[in-house]
């Protein structure tokens, strides 16, 4: 079976179909994925063991009107590189997003174009062939689970999303103590130098990670962080893409999300994971001098243990 696959740009949106992908893997025999998304987010996506091919498309193609040459050129060349599987009435193109750059690949295609239901706009349906209504109150990894499921038909038995990575070995090295993202923490600047110092008061082996390169897409740039990340001894991050990529690798940590979205929207470790990443949305146990001092005494702790 084949299923297309429209993707974002943001990786923190996608990172989480990682866990529908394992689950429509481990119940349809044979699954083939196909991604179709820029070529940075693809390259990022693609890691997961389902995936089988990726088609790179140029977003800003897709948001011209459909009567730019732009559009039209932008469809002939996905045409040219979809090949059979755009005669194939069986396949199975998935929209998990709405956007109208996710929404535009499909339209009008043969086959299956499945969505998600826009109720404030249901015009935007017309696009597919069927929608699922999820409810806005469910999370967004068991909001992706659940589309999958419904179009493909299996039922989800676990709870505890799986990603598709395998866990580290037990003895594999740990090359940092901490890595630190502190884009979209509830901090000012002045209590980010705080943690910062403190920091470098102890013997812990830190990485702060940059993602200021405007000529960069950020997929790119968490790409080439995966391994600092797959083999820290922990995470701090806001509620992004790097939380998410230590989630999926099933890295421990914190995570430092909006007021009253730890629950609702924070990241959820792989079922695998012995120690998950906690999310953390409310004072006093977000402000800077408690988190510092926390992980500080869980890390000197991996360091005392024989």
């Amino acid at each position: 079976m084949q299923i297309l696959v429209s993707l974002v740009r943001n990786p923190a949106e996608v990172i989480p179909v990682w866990a529908a992908f394992t689950d429509a893997m481990n119940a349809v025999p044979g699954l083939e994925i196909t991604l179709i998304g820029s070529s940075a987010m693809n390259a990022c996506i693609r890691k997961h063991p389902a995936v089988t091919r990726f088609i790179d498309v140029q977003e800003e193609d897709w948001q011209q009107p459909f009567w730019k040459p732009a559009y039209w050129r932008a469809r002939r060349n996905l045409n040219d590189s979809l090949g059979e599987m755009l005669q194939d009435e069986s396949t199975v193109w998935i929209d998990p997003f709405g956007t109208p750059q996710t929404r535009a690949p499909l339209r009008g295609r043969p086959g299956r174009r499945v969505g998600i239901a826009h109720p404030i706009q249901p015009s935007l349906d017309r696009d597919y062939s069927s929608v699922f209504p999820v409810p806005v109150e469910l999370h967004p990894v068991q909001a992706l689970r659940v589309l999958f499921a419904a179009e493909l038909g299996y039922s989800l038995h676990d709870l505890e999303p799986d990603y598709g990575f395998h866990p580290r070995e037990q003895d594999a090295p740990v090359e940092t103590d901490i890595v630190i993202d502190l884009r979209d923490m509830p901090w000012t600047v002045d209590e980010k130098q705080y943690f910062r110092e403190r920091l470098t008061e102890t013997n812990l082996s830190t990485a702060y990670l940059d993602f200021s390169n405007p000529d960069l897409e950020e997929s790119t740039q968490l790409l080439s962080y995966w391994p600092l990340i797959a083999d820290t001894r922990y995470i701090l991050s806001g509620l992004n893409s790097t939380a998410w990529l230590a989630a999926a690798l099933g890295r421990p940590g914190l995570c430092l999300c909006p007021p009253d979205q730890a629950t609702s929207r924070g990241v959820i470790s792989t079922h695998w994971a012995t120690q998950k990443i906690i999310n953390i949305d409310h004072n006093p146990f977000n402000e800077p001098h408690i988190v510092v001092e926390s992980i500080i005494q869980v890390l000197q702790r991996h360091h005392q243990a024989p």
